[in-house]
């Protein structure tokens, strides 16, 4: 009887130490103009963040659609540092890319 019950801790224990580990992610939208977070976003964010501590986290950030593309890449950095800004609150490093070809407005964070 007690060998049945160390087989089934021990298949127990290798599934939960086999689970493949799964990479998370957070997709925002933004308007064209925007440039800092609304609440909705930030809350998003702050449990994204609560939810992967240790991780490492890299952010894409999509460019602005609006036709001076220069200014498009001056709100896609803007809204960076409003991401950057809650990552440090917290003291979790990001990776913080800008990504031309995703898709207009977007900001895309990943957990590996």
């Amino acid at each position: 009887m007690k060998w049945i019950g160390y087989v089934i801790l021990t298949s127990f224990l290798w599934g939960c130490a086999s689970s493949p580990q799964t990479s998370q992610e957070l997709e925002l939208f933004f308007s064209p103009e925007q440039i800092s977070l609304t609440a909705e976003q930030t809350r998003k964010i702050n449990v994204f963040l609560d939810h992967n501590p240790y991780n490492q986290l890299t952010v894409y950030v999509g460019p602005a659609n609006l036709d001076d593309k220069f200014k498009a890449l001056l709100q896609s950095q803007k809204r960076i540092k409003a991401v950057n800004k809650l990552s440090q609150m917290k003291d979790i490093p990001m990776r913080l890319e800008f990504a031309p070809q995703q898709a207009a407005d977007t900001l895309l964070i990943q957990s590996q």
